[in-house]
């Protein structure tokens, strides 16, 4: 047994639990509403179901092939501004060993190379040179890419709808 080493304190008895949960106040009890788990309803279609389904994933192929067009046209406008550049810089005759000159060369040069040698391109004095191919490529990329995004019109659209041109 255990003796008490404070003499003040009164000795511990084994029911004071019970004295102190006995004095408490009863507590109205809370109670929880019952939730039943949300079943479907069996009063729907199942192909209206399926049709709302279907326009839905409809819906999300526009959004995807519309984007891609949206991307298509900021890709062509790019290339077409660094044509356009490229022709300007050599119009003028500016120094391929320039930095900035040589990167768009350099980086054009990629892109013309299926229309290189097409058309005699003259030199006009030192460095200037009037590129027709650079031009020809100009006029190939944006038919292309005008195609191709005509193309996805075409795939997004209803025939009722018609096509907007842009």
């Amino acid at each position: 047994m255990r003796t008490n080493s404070y003499p003040d304190e009164p000795k511990p008895t084994h029911n004071q639990p019970m004295e102190m949960l006995s004095t408490m106040e009863d507590l109205p009890l809370k109670s929880v509403p019952s939730q039943a788990p949300m079943l479907p309803t069996t009063d729907t279609d199942p192909e209206v179901e399926s049709a709302e389904a279907r326009q839905e994933e409809a819906r999300t192929i526009r959004y995807a092939i519309g984007k891609l067009n949206d991307f298509l046209q900021w890709f062509a406008v790019v290339l077409e501004v660094t044509l356009i550049i490229r022709f300007f810089l050599r119009l003028i005759g500016a120094d391929p060993h320039n930095l900035f000159a040589g990167f768009i060369f350099a980086l054009t040069d990629i892109l013309l190379f299926p229309f290189v040698g097409i058309v005699h391109s003259p030199t006009l004095q030192g460095y200037q040179l009037l590129e027709w191919s650079t031009l020809i490529a100009m006029v190939v990329y944006w038919l292309i890419f005008w195609a191709i995004r005509r193309f996805l019109l075409i795939l997004i659209s209803s025939p009722e709808e018609g096509i907007n041109s842009n």
